[in-house]
């Protein structure tokens, strides 16, 4: 029975965002005019940098970093083959790559330059695993730019007052919850180290996001 049970875990996030992707039209997600602005300047701009998209979903955020960065070998991870499949479909130049959740990226240690993952890390499970193969993917010196919702004390405050069962929902896709503190020591602890943050959407302390750009040493 356990070993049932443990399988039916394993499968759970795969078939949830394969349900999202297929019932989702090809676009860009929701969020994307708000953060975009602030992020673009922080994508690299040199010839031949190698940049992969983590969570890349549909390819859409690829498709505006290439115009930024024309001369860029781009690489997509993602969980579901159904965003995958409508990446591949309108980036055929683009390798992209399945991972289960917490799972290896099949390139070698340090293959990257720069590692793009925006809205991602709040649904992913196993974020030990993750955040590990983050550096591993990493060349020392390379970048991350990490976003996800952000959760300080004044916000969580509010939250739990004012809208606690619909902001954390037992059946909504967002499973971790980071402050700049949480998400900060993470990265510090596989040997990440941040660089630069700030926030997205509304006024801090109430922002709807952070970000941060963080260096592999």
């Amino acid at each position: 029975m356990r070993t049932t049970s443990a399988h039916k875990d394993e499968r759970a996030p795969l078939a949830f965002y394969e349900r999202y992707w297929l019932a989702k039209p090809h676009g860009k997600l929701d969020d994307f005019s708000r953060k975009w602005p602030i992020l673009r300047d922080l994508i690299p701009s040199a010839p031949g940098t190698v940049i992969l998209d983590y969570g890349c979903g549909n390819g859409e955020i690829i498709k505006e970093m290439r115009v930024l960065n024309p001369a860029a070998h781009f690489v997509g991870v993602d969980v579901s083959e159904a965003a995958l499949d409508k990446a591949r479909g309108s980036l055929p130049d683009v390798a992209f790559h399945s991972s289960r959740d917490g799972g290896v990226v099949p390139l070698k240690d340090g293959a990257v330059d720069f590692l793009l993952c925006t809205e991602v890390i709040e649904h992913v499970y196993d974020t030990e695993a993750t955040f590990h193969e983050f550096a591993r993917l990493l060349h020392p010196g390379g970048r991350i730019l990490l976003t996800t919702p952000y959760h300080g004390m004044v916000k969580n405050l509010l939250l739990v007052l004012l809208a606690f069962d619909r902001h954390f929902d037992p059946t909504g896709p967002h499973i971790r919850f980071f402050s700049k503190r949480s998400l900060f020591r993470c990265l510090r602890d596989v040997r990440l180290v941040p660089e630069r943050h700030g926030y997205i959407g509304r006024v801090f302390p109430v922002s709807m996001a952070m970000y941060v750009l963080a260096r592999r040493i």
